[in-house]
């Protein structure tokens, strides 16, 4: 959807007040309704520059190059690709892009990644609108934007041991189900290395079996990324 789908909503009737920068914002969210309320709260702010709204990350390329947004506001969980990945793909194309992530679940190590890739912001889909608003506002200004319960969760991260690339993709799999002899064709590594793997997983998850280890990875975000570093 480009900004020609904002008819209803001129230009002139979203004034920048004169003491602030505009925010020259893409919204990336492949839900419908979703995008409409969104870009119905941020058409409500007069600093507020909707340069287009786009279903998934080709689209948004494409708005990218054309109008040079400095502010992205995006639903991590796209269907087809894991958030960090995303994340890593806009910034690669802009690096100097402002990254906001709005998203609905809330497993840590799936805002840590995001942030990691380069996000500046995580909120969730919850979020009053005027959060939404002031987040942007944030990131287009250079600060984070990472909401209370964002940092609840990342602070809970701590407690736990950091997981190899290799480990978190045995882990991904092993959530959806995987036996050891797929993992390791899928992976193209030995069995023995997979129970090597598991082994390591579940101590540092501090959880007994294959089942705890799954709920765990469901709980913290793992099994909704995609099996990459």
């Amino acid at each position: 959807m480009s900004s020609a789908a904002f008819k209803t909503t001129p230009r002139a009737l979203v004034p920048v007040p004169p003491c602030a920068e505009p925010v020259r914002v893409i919204v990336i969210e492949e839900h419908p309704i979703t995008r409409i309320g969104l870009l119905s709260v941020l058409n409500a702010e007069r600093d507020m520059m909707v340069l287009g709204a786009a279903a998934d990350l080709a689209d948004a390329a494409g708005m990218i190059a054309r109008w040079s947004p400095d502010t992205i506001l995006i639903d991590p969980e796209l269907t087809s690709v894991d958030g960090p990945t995303a994340v890593r793909f806009l910034l690669e194309r802009a690096p100097g892009l402002r990254i906001v992530a709005l998203g609905q679940h809330d497993g840590d190590e799936e805002i840590y990644r995001i942030l990691e890739a380069g996000a500046c912001g995580y909120l969730f889909k919850t979020a009053p609108a005027r959060e939404i608003v002031a987040a942007l506002r944030d990131a287009r200004a250079g600060r984070s934007c990472v909401s209370p319960h964002a940092r609840e969760r990342l602070a809970e991260r701590r407690r736990w041991p950091d997981l190899t690339p290799r480990e978190r993709q045995v882990l991904t799999l092993l959530a959806e189900g995987r036996c050891n002899a797929t993992i390791a064709a899928v992976l193209d590594i030995t069995h023995g290395t997979v129970k090597l793997h598991v082994r390591s997983i579940l101590a540092k998850l501090g959880v007994e079996d294959r089942s705890q280890a799954a709920l765990m990875a469901l709980r913290r975000g793992f099994a909704r990324m995609l099996s990459r570093p």
